[in-house]
């Protein structure tokens, strides 16, 4: 679960975060249909994650603004590459963030190396249908990333 959650987050310790958070919300209200356990987890722990990136979004557009944006070192032989990809990587979350979140959901999933059946169980939909969900999700990101860069 860290896996995915680190693939939305880009931050382990954010995701060991949501993953225990996602366990308390297990503890306090378990869901009535506990032979989907798995996908009941991974939906609640994706949500959380992408809301906790919505957050880190406005959190960063508030602290450009206010000017406390604090600058990241990396320590690499070639400093314009980090940033580039770094910056890569802000365009794809970026992109997560404003595409409808069962979209972004299934993208993460499959990206982590679920199966069509284990998507399925996780976002609560036909494992026939997941692929042209995903087709779809794909489509949606690309537009939402090409937004980003322009």
């Amino acid at each position: 679960m860290c896996r995915v959650l680190y693939s939305i987050l880009g931050d382990w310790d954010e995701a060991e975060d949501q993953a225990l958070e996602t366990f308390v919300r297990l503890h306090r209200r378990p869901p009535a249909d506990r032979e989907r356990l798995g996908g009941w987890l991974y939906r609640v722990a994706s949500n959380q994650a992408l809301n906790a990136l919505r957050a880190r979004r406005r959190r960063q557009r508030y602290e450009e603004e206010a000017g406390h944006l604090a600058l990241e070192s990396h320590p690499s032989e070639d400093p314009a590459a980090v940033v580039e990809q770094d910056q890569e990587r802000q365009r794809a979350r970026t992109a997560l963030g404003r595409i409808k979140p069962r979209s972004a959901q299934m993208l993460i999933l499959r990206h982590s190396g679920m199966s069509y059946a284990e998507i399925a169980g996780a976002v609560g939909v036909s494992p026939a249908s997941v692929g042209a969900l995903l087709a779809r999700a794909q489509a949606e990101f690309e537009q939402a990333f090409s937004r980003a860069i322009g």
